[in-house]
């Protein structure tokens, strides 16, 4: 009995360590479970802070880089401006240059240019005189204007196309050829011929031609234009309908005129844009070399 009653007490107590063990164990795990769901929780809800933290700096960097290329586009805007402002600043120093130039030609050419002698001799002996003395007049008279006509050409040579200097010199050229092809009349008031000193500035004296009355000077061979870029074969005709044949003609051209070829070409601001004159005028110089 007392066996029996050992045994019944070992399983009985076995039974309530095993209970006992058995609601620990569970408490534990409990325990551990509610910790790992915290620890779970906590880390879901860092990995959403991550994850919003991360589309923000996306959203700032797609912005920083959208900023970035508009500082791009305004530095080359700035640059582009620089780069004008210098070739304006370059070209107003040119045009200084060559206005200073221009008046000191002017002033040289003021002092060379006069009258010419012998032709205001001869229209002033002829005006009022008899028929004698204006028979014997007759041919000094021609004889000057056959050398004023000889000077008009050899001026006309040296001048390009279309400009204004060569039609003020062509107008005055017929003018002589007209009193040259008209009989001598007695007492007929000869017109005085427009003076040198008239003649623009730009002309400047040359020898004159070896024949008494040579036919007008050819106009000179065209330049390839279209070696200047931004100068097509359209262009080209256009510029050579408008007088501009050579990269002299390019390389003379006044602020007046290059308004005009604007407007002709219907190209505002494209000549000072794209730099025709001093190409042309590198083109003249490489070509002289």
């Amino acid at each position: 009995m007392e066996l029996v009653g050992l045994l019944v007490g070992f399983v009985a107590g076995a039974g309530a360590a095993w209970f006992f063990l058995q609601r620990l164990c569970d408490r534990r795990v409990e325990e551990t479970e509610a910790r790992v769901e915290r620890d779970l929780a906590h880390a879901r809800a860092q990995a959403r802070d991550a994850d919003q933290a991360h589309n923000e700096t996306k959203e700032r960097l797609i912005a920083l880089q959208a900023r970035l290329g508009e500082l791009e586009a305004e530095l080359e805007r700035a640059r582009a401006e620089v780069i004008a402002a210098r070739n304006r600043i370059a070209s107003q120093a040119q045009l200084e240059r060559e206005l200073a130039e221009a008046r000191a030609t002017i002033a040289r050419l003021e002092s060379e240019l006069a009258p010419s002698p012998a032709l205001a001799a001869a229209a002033v002996a002829t005006a009022g005189a008899s028929p004698a003395t204006a028979a014997a007049v007759a041919p000094a008279t021609v004889s000057a204007a056959a050398d004023e006509l000889r000077r008009l050409d050899a001026k006309l040579a040296m001048l390009p196309a279309g400009s204004s200097a060569r039609a003020l010199l062509l107008k005055q050229r017929s003018e002589l050829v007209a009193r040259l092809d008209q009989p001598p009349v007695a007492h007929r008031d000869m017109p005085p011929l427009v003076p040198e000193a008239q003649v623009p500035a730009a002309v400047e004296r040359a020898p004159a031609a070896a024949t008494a009355s040579p036919a007008p000077a050819a106009p000179r061979p065209a330049d390839d234009l279209k070696l200047i870029k931004g100068i097509g074969p359209v262009l080209e005709r256009r510029l050579h309908q408008l007088g501009v044949r050579t990269f002299a003609d390019l390389a003379a051209l006044t602020p007046d005129r290059v308004k005009q070829i604007d407007e002709a070409i219907e190209f505002p601001g494209r000549i000072e844009r794209e730099r025709w004159i001093e190409q042309a005028k590198e083109l003249l110089a490489r070509q002289r070399n």
